[in-house]
């Protein structure tokens, strides 16, 4: 029967009523099973016991895509598709490829000119705001200002 013996279970059990004491094992018990039973709800996706109304689980929020970048003198256009589950989103720019990004903009809109630029290339990616946070970012997109 595996390694534990019937001196190690009396010795968990003589322990259990140390810390909690005879009376509050039942509660301890019920507790342990609520916690059981809301566990394998919650894994099935049921509804809560008791004849609650079913939770309802947030979809998370996905980064934006089809993002481009047009570039003009002294700025740069970017442009990006909708994502599902977002309401605003965070216009970041690096200096180098592939970051770190510095968030420039948190905007409502799907486009967003960068304007001031010194001359040079810069590099952009998006992420989607929502109800569970922010998602991951978008691909790199780069630009010039002249």
């Amino acid at each position: 029967m595996g390694e534990f013996s019937i001196f190690h279970w009396l010795v968990v059990l003589a322990i259990v009523l140390i810390f909690f004491g005879g009376r509050r094992i039942p509660e301890v018990m019920k507790g342990l099973g609520e916690g059981i039973r809301s566990f394998k709800d919650g894994m099935s996706g049921a509804a809560n016991g008791g004849g609650a109304a079913a939770t309802t689980v947030a979809a998370a929020v996905v980064a934006p895509g089809g993002l481009t970048a047009k570039s003009n003198k002294n700025s740069v256009a970017l442009s990006w598709g909708a994502a599902t589950g977002a309401a605003s989103y965070n216009v970041k720019r690096s200096g180098t490829s592939g970051g770190p990004y510095a968030l420039i903009a948190s905007i409502a809109a799907t486009s967003y000119t960068d304007e001031g630029l010194a001359n040079g290339t810069y590099y952009y990616v998006v992420s989607s705001m929502g109800s569970t946070g922010e998602s991951a970012n978008s691909i790199e997109v780069s630009g010039t200002s002249a």
